[in-house]
C-alpha cells in the first residue's frame, strides 16, 4: 500500500477548461472561466463520515485508521496534498423555478484529480 504523498495528480479539467486568472479570492460574477483556484480554509475538528473501500483500494490506499485520519485532514482542506490544485466549480442553474444566476461560492471544491495510470 502507498500513502497520500505518493499519489500522482493529473487534473485534466484545469488544463483544459478556462482558469479564473484572478487569484484573489472574493464575492464576485467570474466571467469566462470554468474554475478559480483557491485556499481551503482549515476546519476545526473535520470528522470522516464515509468512506468507500473500493475507491480507496484503487488509490492504493489502506483503511488503517492512520491512513483514514490523513484522508480526513487532506479531504477536509487542512492539509494541501502535495502537487494538488484545490479548484472551486463556478455553476449556475434553475433553483425553485427560477434562474439562480451564477453560483460556487468555494464552500465545495476539488482538492484535486488523481492520475490511477
Amino acid at each position: 500500500m502507498s500513502s497520500f504523498n505518493a499519489l500522482k495528480f493529473d487534473n485534466l479539467a484545469l488544463r483544459k477548461l478556462p482558469i479564473d486568472p484572478i487569484d484573489r479570492n472574493y464575492v464576485r460574477t467570474v466571467n469566462g472561466a470554468c474554475f478559480s483556484k483557491v485556499d481551503p480554509t482549515p476546519v476545526r475538528n473535520p470528522k470522516l463520515v464515509a468512506y468507500s473501500s473500493s475507491a480507496l483500494s484503487l488509490l492504493d490506499i489502506s483503511a488503517n485508521e492512520s491512513e483514514l485520519e490523513e484522508l480526513v485532514e487532506y479531504f477536509s482542506g487542512n492539509k494541501i496534498l502535495p502537487g494538488s490544485e484545490p479548484a472551486a466549480h463556478c455553476y449556475c442553474g434553475h433553483q425553485f423555478g427560477y434562474f439562480s444566476g451564477q453560483l460556487g461560492d468555494g464552500a465545495v471544491m476539488c482538492v484535486s484529480s488523481v492520475a490511477l495510470i
